[in-house]
């Protein structure tokens, strides 16, 4: 039951933010980065570098480091979700909407399932 409770926890926590929300919904189309993710959101790196890898990636636990790419002297970490995007997933849409909620809940249920299964494994 705590690991139920607290796969559930960590999903809600994921998608209670709305950079975290908006970050979500470019991996659920695949894998990428912070800096890609930051050009496309037009946003501070540090920002997303932090919702993506502090949040989502260690507290969370709802993404996953699957690759680095040595970049101009530095690495570029390209992360993915841990859950495979729901077949029919409603397109993420305006933050706050009605259909940012349907989406958010769709992936939530998907996330919730993976984390619930990959800790039933371990």
């Amino acid at each position: 039951m705590t690991q139920e409770r607290g796969a559930l926890d960590r999903v809600l926590s994921a998608l209670s933010h709305p950079i975290r929300r908006r970050i979500l919904g470019e991996l659920a189309n695949g894998p990428d980065s912070a800096s890609s993710l930051a050009r496309k959101f037009e946003m501070d790196l540090g920002v997303v570098s932090y919702h993506l890898n502090k949040v989502l990636a260690g507290q969370c636990k709802v993404v996953e480091l699957v690759d680095t790419v040595p970049r101009r002297g530095s690495v570029e970490k390209i992360y993915e979700l841990k859950a495979a995007s729901p077949v029919g997933l409603p397109a993420p849409a305006g933050a706050g909407s009605a259909a940012e909620m349907a989406w958010a809940m769709a992936l939530g249920e998907s996330m919730l399932a993976a984390l619930e299964a990959a800790e039933a494994e371990t």
